[in-house]
């Protein structure tokens, strides 16, 4: 079976651009802008490898949402994206749900050698 990958963005640009390198290299994907709502349903299909977070969302940071995931997946690998890096205080308090971090702008190669890394299986 092909690993789950979440990728939450509020910038449509982005996230269908994750969605694209995503898809092509064979992982199956569910793509959100961030809302509460869509939060909650991935919380509640707890299927997923990995969840790519945009650390800056409308209502939440990125270590909201991981920590929203983490309790609902445990096993579910978080890599936070962001154009800043969070202040490293914050980074260092919740260090346990960040499993890697990639800055903004990224290449293709830089997100799918990210992804790989944290499938539990590997590339697809």
């Amino acid at each position: 079976m092909e690993p789950r990958i979440l990728v939450i963005d509020d910038d449509p640009g982005t996230r269908e651009a994750l969605v694209a390198i995503l898809d092509r290299a064979g992982y199956h994907l569910t793509s959100l802008a961030g809302s509460d709502v869509e939060i909650e349903a991935a919380c509640r299909s707890r299927g997923y490898q990995v969840a790519v977070v945009d650390y800056h969302l409308p209502h939440h940071n990125g270590l909201e949402v991981a920590r929203r995931l983490k309790e609902a997946m445990p096993d579910c690998r978080i890599l936070l994206i962001s154009a800043e890096l969070p202040g490293l205080q914050k980074l260092d308090q919740d260090a346990a749900l960040v499993d890697r971090f990639l800055a903004k702008p990224f290449s293709k190669e830089a997100i799918l050698e990210a992804v790989t890394q944290l499938c539990p299986t590997g590339a697809p």
